[in-house]
């Protein structure tokens, strides 16, 4: 994520035509900000989505991995947003990170004057076992067992360390159904191991899961 935002920021202010010496300044500023990047970016607030236009919107975006998700044996269960402050694209970081998500064509609005709020979807499968989430980087699938622990699979490198209850299988570059086959393999391996699979389905089980994963 970190060279997204310098590629991006390069970009944005070669466009702007300011020499190179102040381009390479601004650069390692965002850089030093990016090791701050929680503390600025702050809290995700999860939002239920019941706008149908803006759900249109993000039906279109994900047309193509609801296709795939569907051929998967997975359902659409909700729509959900990842809200931030407005105020928040004063400082560089936050700016630059949601100028990429802008770039990489994530759904957007503006909600209540004050906040911004990016839109997606979610699905579960066929045995109520797991949550499907694609976003703009891939895919993720997320599992809740009966003890907290939370079982997550991507198709995408970037963020690896999570906390305690998460364990993190990375597929790079994967397709969505191998992303998934590799996780119904770690579903299993877990069974095996003697957890059992939490089958609640709702938003605010979602919800608590994307807070750690």
């Amino acid at each position: 994520m970190i060279v997204l935002v310098e590629v991006a920021l390069i970009v944005l202010l070669r466009e702007l035509h300011l020499p190179w010496g102040v381009i390479n300044v601004l650069i390692v500023l965002a850089l030093i900000a990016a090791f701050f990047g929680k503390q600025l970016t702050g809290p995700t607030e999860y939002v239920q989505i019941s706008s149908p236009p803006f759900e249109h919107r993000i039906q279109n975006r994900y047309r193509s991995e609801s296709s795939q998700l569907s051929n998967l044996g997975f359902s659409p269960v909700f729509f959900y947003g990842e809200g931030f402050p407005l105020s928040r694209l004063l400082l560089i970081y936050p700016a630059f990170l949601f100028l990429i998500m802008w770039l990489n064509r994530e759904v957007v609005t503006v909600q209540d004057g004050s906040k911004l709020l990016f839109g997606f979807p979610v699905f579960n499968s066929s045995s109520r076992t797991t949550y499907a989430h694609p976003n703009q980087l891939g895919v993720k699938f997320h599992t809740l067992f009966q003890d907290g622990t939370i079982l997550l699979t991507k198709s995408f490198a970037g963020k690896s360390k999570y906390g305690p209850t998460v364990v993190l299988h990375k597929v790079a570059n994967g397709s969505i159904g191998n992303t998934w086959a590799e996780h119904q393999k770690q579903i299993q391996a877990l069974e095996a191991a003697g957890k059992r699979v939490d089958s609640e389905i709702s938003f605010e089980s979602f919800a608590r899961i994307s807070s750690e994963a």
